[in-house]
C-alpha cells in the first residue's frame, strides 16, 4: 500500500512548478530543509512510481513526464471533497478494492475511507460475476460510508453512485451516459461502469456501506474483447482519445459526495427526476430475471424507494425490487 509521503509530494510539486526546467539539488535542499542525499532518495522514489525525471550533476533535476497513475501524489492535490477520499489508500494490485475496504470497515474504519488500485486480480460485480481489471487502464475504487440509515435504504446508494458518474461523464466528456437499473452506467447501450454495494447492519440500521465501482477508462478494444454478458466500452473509446484517470476519479468523488448529501438530507425521492431523465431503460421494454422467474414489461418509472415500475402487455403494473435486466428492447 502507498500513502503520500509529504516531503516526496513537496519535491514533486516543486518539480511540477518548474516542469521543463532544471531545479538544483541545493535549491530543493534549501526549500525543504533536508539533505541533498535525502532529495536523491525522494527522486528515486518518484522514479519508481513512473515519473520521468532527468538528473544532471550541475543543474539538478527536471520533470519530463508524469505517469497516468492514481497515487496519492497525483490524486490528493486535485481532490475537491470535504470527507470522501481524504483518507486515501493506493495499491498497485489487490484482489478486490471492496475486500480491502470491507476488512477496514469491520475494524471501525472512518467515514469516507477510500481504496484505489491499479489492478484487481479478483474484481467482482453483482452476483459475484468477475470484473475484468487490467492494470493501469481503468478506475477500481471502493469507499466506506458509516452514516447510519434504514437497511431498506442502503441499496439506493448504488443508484446515487450511478447518478454521480453519469453526471460527470455527461458534463466533462460530452457523452450521453445513462443508468441501467440497478447498478450499471452505459454509453451507447454499452457498459462503461458497474457498481457493487455491500452492507453490514444491526437489526434495522446499517453499521456501514461499502460502495465499489469499476470504470472502463483507457481500455482498448483488445482489452475489452471476450465473452461478456453485456457489450463493454471505455471512456477513451467513446471520447476518441486517452482520458486522465485522476481527473475522472476526483470529479466522480466530488460529485458522489454532493449527491450523497442530497440523498441523506432530502431522501431518495429528491433524486428521482434526474434518475428518470438519465435512465437507459425508461419507456423501453425489458426482460428481468429475478429469483425463479423471468418477466417482461415496459418500464414506466421508479418508485420513491428505488424499485422499478413495470407495465405488462395487458396493462398490469408490477413493482420490481430486485432483478437482473437481461434484455432491453423498444416499445411494445
Amino acid at each position: 500500500m502507498t500513502q503520500s509521503d509529504p516531503t516526496q509530494t513537496r519535491v514533486l510539486q516543486i518539480l511540477k512548478e518548474n516542469q521543463g526546467r532544471f531545479v538544483s539539488g541545493i535549491v530543493l535542499s534549501s526549500r525543504l530543509g533536508i539533505s541533498r542525499t535525502a532529495i536523491w532518495k525522494h527522486i528515486r522514489g518518484l522514479r519508481s512510481l513512473g515519473y520521468d525525471i532527468l538528473s544532471h550533476p550541475k543543474t539538478g533535476y527536471s520533470l519530463v513526464s508524469t505517469p497516468d497513475t492514481l497515487t496519492p501524489e497525483e490524486v490528493l492535490p486535485l481532490l475537491r471533497t470535504s470527507w470522501l477520499g481524504r483518507d486515501y489508500h493506493y495499491h498497485p494490485t489487490v484482489t478486490s478494492t471492496n475486500d480491502v475496504v470491507m476488512r477496514t470497515a469491520a475494524e471501525g474504519g472512518p467515514h469516507g475511507y477510500t481504496v484505489v488500485a491499479e489492478e484487481q486480480t479478483k474484481g467482482r460485480g453483482r452476483l459475484r460475476r468477475p470484473w475484468i481489471s487490467p492494470p493501469g487502464t481503468g478506475i477500481y475504487v471502493s469507499f466506506l460510508l458509516t452514516t447510519p440509515m434504514p437497511v431498506r435504504h442502503a441499496p439506493l446508494t448504488t443508484l446515487v453512485a450511478a447518478l454521480a458518474l453519469t453526471k460527470v461523464v455527461r458534463r466533462d466528456y460530452g457523452l450521453s451516459a445513462a443508468i441501467k437499473w440497478p447498478n450499471d452506467v452505459l454509453v451507447r447501450s454499452r457498459k462503461l461502469s458497474g457498481i457493487l454495494t455491500e452492507i453490514q447492519s444491526d437489526q434495522e440500521l446499517t453499521r456501514f456501506i461499502v460502495i465499489g465501482i469499476g470504470i472502463n477508462v483507457n481500455q482498448t478494444a483488445e482489452d475489452l474483447s471476450g465473452d461478456f454478458r453485456y457489450p463493454p466500452t471505455s471512456l477513451a473509446a467513446e471520447a476518441g482519445g486517452p482520458v486522465s484517470r485522476k481527473e475522472l476519479l476526483t470529479a466522480f468523488l466530488a460529485q458522489f459526495e454532493a449527491e450523497f448529501g442530497v440523498f441523506v438530507e432530502n431522501g431518495f425521492a429528491s433524486l428521482l427526476d434526474e434518475l428518470e431523465r438519465f435512465s437507459a431503460i425508461l419507456g423501453k421494454v425489458v426482460t428481468i430475471h429475478g429469483g425463479n422467474r423471468e418477466i417482461s414489461g415496459l418500464v414506466s418509472g421508479f418508485t420513491p424507494e428505488g424499485a422499478l415500475k413495470l407495465v405488462s402487455r395487458d396493462g398490469h403494473e408490477e413493482t420490481i425490487w430486485v432483478g437482473d435486466i437481461t434484455r432491453v428492447e423498444g416499445e411494445f
